[in-house]
């Protein structure tokens, strides 16, 4: 859900929304009524809630028992990267810690953890396991793929089995892991194809390792006792009440409901853009008049989901459908919805992405800042004085140009981390490593802005930190050390013992995740009160404030205003006057 719907006029929408369904097939009620099935464990052995130890269902072998399970493993939301994983991959691309294009293998600046290589010359420098990654962050992935086979195509847990040495191995796939007690996490299918999926539940026996039992729990079948974290053997305790007299189970499956959708893609825009669905804060003409996700987001049997291009996400470009945009939707041939735009000179539709003017409430806090000073990727809100991104409160947008020279509208997202300098490449730090030097100096760094978190603002906070870092590192996986600071659009390293920082460095630059969706309702749209709306000596389109720092050496943000950040003359504001 990375690229969105363009605003649709509200005399047609409903007409438009209730064609789609006619046509396709999709009414208000996805689910339809789906055979009794018969829960199979991971031997393929029914399941009786009744028996003295009865064991977790697997997807793989019920779903799988009638469904293409290896066709469906394919799909990017399955692989997530992990079918182009290698460990020279980063590499190619001049960033020597990533292994994949996906969220399994790349780093980005809303997590700072990146997935350890199959091959590490010490334990120093193994990064997040997929073990670790299925406990922290498989909550919001399928399963299957990374978090059931190895880089070698073999399940973890058969193969651990044969193999617990595996666990004092330098393997990144088994480093320190317990498959063969966890077992793995199968895709579950329930997550996006049952009503009312419990994905709380599935979180919990996640980060308890959990592994196999996680859908038995997500699916709401049953009690799970116990953890393998803590050395436990888990025990499931099946809602007995929930199943026929012939142990098969009835259960509300269908095509994916929103509310699936948003299990994943929720908690995701809300951070990333500050989108949010069925909320009275902010509309979405698209959800108002009854379509779903699954209206556009569309999937064969391949379960490959139809989807656009989004900036500053790289996964399966290929698969990118340049029709589900926008333009493709409003602007290609034979569309009964083509706006005329009569009142909008055609070079504002040549350099003015069509978001920018459509998607124009913002009233809750995304993620603006993402800062690891601490030692942990502590997300900043967008809205001032929020404590948390989700929060209730107006912010303004940046505006910035693409490749396409288009000006588009969305969230530029700020890092602020620590990493280790090599010739022109910033490797970052892994949080631990962070959170030890801070140690060392915590008692030295500030709260200097009152939001309650501690930011290293000023030289001596900065130098002192670096410092630190340098003796963390020291002997350790770097057999270069020259540690640094990524804030703002600078680079801050030490030169003997004098603090000096590079302006412009690449990876000091924001994530622009452009928008995509809660696009507002015609009568909000920038341009629909006229020119005014924008062409005013005062106007946010040219004036807002955007910021580039988070914080300056007393803890206030440094802003430039809007013209500046897109890249216009100060003639063509001066023109407004």
């Amino acid at each position: 859900m990375d690229k969105g719907f363009p605003l649709l006029s509200v005399l047609w929408l409903p007409i438009v929304a209730a064609v789609i369904w006619v046509t396709i097939g999709y009414g208000s009620a996805n689910y339809s009524s789906h055979p009794a099935i018969e829960l199979l464990d991971c031997e393929g052995k029914p399941i009786d809630p009744n028996s003295s130890n009865p064991q977790p269902y697997s997807p793989k072998q019920t779903c799988g028992s009638c469904h293409d399970y290896d066709l469906i493993s394919k799909s990017y939301h399955v692989q997530l990267g992990a079918d182009r994983i290698s460990d020279d991959y980063g590499l190619k691309i001049g960033r020597p810690w990533a292994s994949s294009d996906g969220m399994f293998g790349r780093q980005i600046h809303m997590s700072y953890l990146w997935v350890a290589k199959k091959r590490n010359p010490s334990a120093q420098h193994v990064a997040m396991t997929p073990y670790e990654y299925s406990q922290a962050c498989g909550f919001c992935h399928v399963g299957g793929g990374p978090m059931e086979r190895d880089r070698d195509g073999l399940r973890y847990d058969i193969r651990q089995a044969k193999h617990p040495e595996l666990a004092n191995s330098l393997d990144g796939d088994y480093h320190r892991a317990a498959w063969h007690k966890s077992g793995v996490v199968e895709i579950d299918c329930l997550m996006c194809h049952l009503s009312g999926y419990d994905g709380e539940a599935r979180r919990d026996q996640l980060s308890k390792a959990n592994f196999k039992w996680s859908a038995t729990a997500g699916a709401g079948l049953g009690i799970v006792e116990g953890s393998v974290k803590n050395g436990d053997s888990p025990k499931v305790l099946y809602k007995k009440w929930l199943f026929n007299k012939d142990n098969t189970i009835s259960l509300k499956i269908g095509r994916p409901g929103d509310s699936n959708c948003l299990l994943c893609h929720g908690e995701a825009e809300v951070k990333k853009r500050g989108h949010v669905w069925y909320d009275n804060r902010q509309t979405d003409v698209h959800t108002s008049a009854g379509m779903q996700c699954i209206t556009c987001h569309t999937a064969g049997p391949d379960h490959q989901i139809r989807k656009g291009r989004s900036n500053d996400v790289m996964l399966h470009n290929e698969l990118d459908d340049p029709t589900l945009s926008c333009e493709g939707c409003h602007m290609g041939a034979g569309s009964k919805s083509r706006p005329t735009h009569k009142s909008i000179p055609k070079s504002h539709l040549a350099r003015i992405a069509c978001v920018t003017c459509h998607v124009t409430e913002h009233n809750v806090a995304a993620v603006g800042t993402v800062d690891t000073t601490t030692g942990v990727a502590a997300g900043l809100p967008t809205v001032k004085g929020a404590k948390k991104y989700g929060e209730t409160g107006k912010w303004t947008p940046a505006y910035f140009r693409l490749r396409d020279g288009k000006i588009y509208s969305g969230n530029a997202l700020l890092p602020v981390w620590w990493g280790n300098r090599i010739g022109g490449i910033v490797h970052p730090l892994f949080l631990s490593e962070t959170a030890k030097a801070y140690e060392k100096v915590k008692d030295a760094i500030n709260d200097d802005n009152g939001d309650g978190k501690p930011e290293a603002n000023t030289e001596i906070e900065i130098t002192a930190m670096l410092r630190a870092i340098r003796e963390v590192l020291a002997g350790g996986r770097f057999a270069h050390i020259s540690p640094v600071y990524v804030k703002g659009n600078r680079v801050w390293q030490l030169s003997g013992d004098r603090l000096i920082s590079i302006r412009y460095h690449p990876q000091a630059q924001p994530l622009r995740w452009t928008f995509s969706h809660n696009v507002s309702p015609a009568s909000k749209a920038l341009g629909a009160g006229g020119c005014k709306d924008c062409h005013t000596v005062d106007s946010p389109f040219f004036n807002s404030p955007v910021i580039l720092d988070p914080f300056d050496a007393y803890g206030r943000p440094i802003t430039v205003p809007m013209w500046q950040h897109v890249g216009l003359k100060r003639s063509v504001v001066e023109a407004q006057k």
